[in-house]
């Protein structure tokens, strides 16, 4: 059995900042100064850029300034990825796996990761926040309202995520109040469809699909050579607990084929565009690249709780444990000479 307090928003939400922290900072140390300063530079409204932007102002040197950027693009994702964890109501051992992930982190700390750490802070927000089944009572408003805003900022920076405007059409109500739901619901996904419509992601200084070449010309980082331990120690933290923890009903069979179409299709939007670029032109898909399309499985696979948070058991921390030997592990391996 694991301890009463594994189940509280409070000890996920310090287990990503403790953990999370410090591979952050040494994943961002180890890109030098200038490279960390253009990538910053070419974006427009980023929270790097504008960390970028206050360090000049502050009257720091170019390093500096860089190295305030990098700061502001780490809290941004972890902000935004303790936000998601608070307000979960299912799934937070998914959601803090899909955060902790060593491809995660690069995506918040590195250059060409400039726009999918924010990316995939809005989406697993936008996903936290839709968990509760069913979705009701005095929260129901700013629940549903904060998940258009963050798929809106999403699709904003990143047009292959539109299709997570459909995470809203969850879960599908009974027939007689269908059409209710359809008034209240469809407009929603509207709005946070808009800004691929409306706005061009060149505003942003940020590529219109995800496979498109890194901003600012920067290369992305050389990838960090994990030990072998640590693959099989993750695909022990993402495959067990989902076969472990079998307490609790699924989502109906009808939600999850509609947001796994949801993923499909973002998987489509993202790879059509690197598959119709000019040779040369796209650098090559990776894992992190993909992130941000997969908070979707959260409402998808999670279960209900049955009972109290004492319920849960010790594989709901595996991915814990992941992240805590990653935290260790991985700041030796970029900083070792």
């Amino acid at each position: 059995m694991s301890p009463p307090v594994a189940g509280d928003a409070r000890f996920w939400s310090l287990a990503l900042l403790g953990l999370g922290l410090p591979v952050c900072i040494a994943l961002a140390l180890r890109v030098p100064a200038d490279a960390a300063g253009h990538a910053l530079a070419a974006g427009r409204f980023l929270p790097g850029a504008l960390g970028l932007r206050t360090g000049t102002m502050l009257g720091l040197d170019p390093a500096g300034a860089a190295r305030l950027g990098q700061g502001v693009a780490i809290a941004a994702f972890l902000a935004l990825g303790v936000a998601a964890l608070s307000v979960a109501v299912r799934g937070r051992e998914a959601l803090f796996a899909l955060l902790g992930l060593p491809s995660a982190l690069a995506a918040a700390s590195e250059p060409d990761g400039l726009v999918l750490g924010p990316v995939l802070g809005l989406t697993a927000l936008a996903a936290a926040l839709l968990t509760p089944r069913p979705l009701t009572g005095r929260g129901r408003p700013w629940r549903l309202a904060g998940a258009a805003l963050a798929i809106a900022l999403a699709v904003l920076a990143r047009p292959a995520c539109a299709p997570l405007a459909g995470m809203l059409l969850v879960p599908v109500p009974p027939p007689e109040r269908l059409a209710r739901f359809g008034r209240e619901r469809l407009p929603l996904a509207a709005l946070a469809l808009l800004p691929a419509l409306l706005v061009s992601p060149a505003l942003l200084g940020a590529p219109a699909v995800l496979g498109a070449p890194a901003v600012g010309g920067s290369d992305p980082a050389p990838t960090v050579p994990l030990p072998w331990p640590l693959y099989g120690l993750w695909a022990a933290a993402l495959l067990v607990p989902p076969l472990a923890l079998r307490r609790g009903p699924l989502p109906p069979s009808a939600e999850r084929i509609w947001l796994a179409g949801c993923i499909l299709m973002g998987l489509w939007l993202t790879v059509l565009p690197q598959a119709l670029a000019p040779a040369g032109t796209a650098r090559d898909l990776q894992l992190r690249d993909l992130l941000p399309l997969m908070p979707p499985l959260v409402l998808a696979f999670a279960r209900g709780r049955i009972g109290t948070a004492a319920a849960l058991r010790w594989p709901a921390l595996l991915p814990v444990l992941a992240a805590a030997v990653d935290a260790v592990a991985l700041p030796l391996l970029v900083l070792r000479p």
